[in-house]
């Protein structure tokens, strides 16, 4: 990860889970137990939830780190989530992630909308579209 990354590396008993130091940044999950306890909260909002499906290996997938912490900045009222789908295989398999980046909105629980790719125009449009 790069000295730019929007969450605060820390290994405070947060238990996998890298907290952003405010809001309008992005929630870094290691751990499929937090992320599950998140995602199961995230369903009583209605707030728009974004997964950035990412490796450490794919370049595409670090070309959209600087894009997706410009829409966290911009959507503050939408939730963007990034997860390594070499550190959590089963979470990408359940979301049947085949090619990186792969997004993947979600509200309420729901699969509502994905992009596949360094798609920064299709992605913007997409979360826009979700958000209302």
């Amino acid at each position: 990860m790069g000295a730019n990354q929007s969450a605060v590396h820390s290994s405070n008993g947060t238990g996998g889970l890298i907290m952003p130091k405010k809001s309008g940044q992005v929630l870094i999950f290691r751990s499929s137990s937090k992320w599950r306890s998140h995602f199961q909260s995230s369903k009583q909002t209605d707030k728009l939830m974004v997964i950035h499906f990412t490796a450490t290996w794919c370049g595409p997938c670090h070309t959209m780190e600087p894009v997706i912490r410009d829409f966290a900045a911009k959507y503050v009222g939408v939730e963007f989530i990034q997860i390594d789908v070499d550190e959590l295989e089963a979470v990408a398999r359940e979301y049947a992630v085949q090619a990186l980046p792969a997004f993947i909105l979600i509200k309420k629980g729901k699969t509502v909308d994905k992009v596949v790719g360094a798609e920064k125009a299709a992605l913007q449009n997409k979360i826009e579209k979700c958000m209302v």
